[in-house]
């Protein structure tokens, strides 16, 4: 069996597809942070490489096999082949396989990569796996013994218009319950605290940990336009999303899907609506999660059922082997 390199823009604690991957590998391999390094894959003797971005540098390849990960292709849309943008088209079609995390989704992968859709295979979200069996309290979180509300928005580009909600989190602290907690956590490119204070039930954690084990004990999850949404929802766990900024979000980094109403049955502008915020997350807790959540979790993860890491492996060592 070939030698396989894993490469990503980020380290492997940051890239969780790929650690679930490159964990559960059991061939010859080495991970690698930096798309650049493809370039090389071949003559340092690899028979196949492994990504998690558009492969804009396996160009002019010859025998190296490459996979593509697309984890984020059912969002933000992707700058990919069919974007007016300057993209090196020929390279993305040296893709030999994409996964997706469903069958559904196979056409928009295909497209952005500009190969056939029978390159794309359903594999599921490999992170996922991860969720399956495990129930609030496993997280060992601050939100493990109390309702849990959890902060995960996106990073936003402030040169092009991008900024978080202006929600005033102290005003947000006094209208919570002793048995409620609000945990923050801002996009790991995003500077500068959220926060200015301490206070009694809202907490900002360091943007560095895990999204994971607070999404497995929060109770509802407030955010945007990030793919966290989707996990979520594998996760039975409803969706509030601040939608404040969308007309200026979306002109640079549209949707694939009519925003907000695909994807989520609630929404606010949660800045400068603290109450009706708080209120929103209770409620989204008691209700739970509905049908548009259901459609859309089966739109864009329909493969997600806790064995997305085994299918995967299994490609990349029939590749491995072919």
């Amino acid at each position: 069996m070939g030698k396989v390199l894993f490469v990503s823009q980020n380290k492997l604690d940051r890239a969780e597809n790929m650690a679930c991957l490159y964990n559960a590998y059991d061939g010859e391999k080495d991970y690698e942070v930096g798309l650049t390094s493809m370039l090389t894959a071949e003559i340092r003797g690899y028979s196949v490489v492994v990504c998690d971005a558009l492969p804009s540098w396996i160009a002019f390849k010859d025998k190296v096999k490459s996979v593509v990960i697309c984890h984020g292709m059912t969002g933000n849309k992707v700058y990919g082949a069919d974007e007016d943008r300057d993209v090196d088209i020929e390279a993305f079609q040296q893709t030999d396989v994409a996964t997706a995390a469903s069958e559904r989704i196979i056409p928009i992968v295909a497209r952005e990569l500009a190969i056939p859709e029978d390159r794309v295979i359903a594999t599921g979200f490999p992170r996922t796996d991860q969720y399956f069996a495990k129930k609030k309290g496993d997280g060992r979180t601050p939100m493990a013994k109390k309702r849990g509300y959890l902060y995960a928005p996106t990073f936003r580009d402030a040169e092009k218009g991008g900024w978080l909600p202006r929600i005033d989190w102290e005003v947000v602290d006094s209208l919570l319950r002793d048995n409620e907690v609000f945990v923050l956590k801002r996009h790991y490119f995003t500077t500068g605290s959220l926060l200015g204070s301490d206070f009694k039930h809202v907490i900002e954690i360091d943007p560095m940990e895990p999204l994971t084990p607070y999404l497995i004990d929060c109770d509802a999850l407030l955010t945007d336009y990030s793919s966290c949404m989707t996990d979520a929802y594998l996760m039975g766990k409803p969706v509030v999303l601040a939608v404040d900024d969308k007309e200026a979000f979306l002109a640079d980094r549209p949707m694939y899907y009519p925003y907000p109403e695909t994807y989520c049955s609630r929404w606010i502008n949660a800045g400068g609506n603290e109450e009706a915020l708080v209120n929103a997350m209770r409620e989204a807790v008691e209700n739970g999660i509905g049908p548009v959540e259901e459609e859309y979790c089966d739109l864009t993860a329909g493969a997600c059922d806790g064995h997305s890491v085994e299918r995967t492996v299994r490609l990349v060592k029939e590749l491995a082997n072919g």
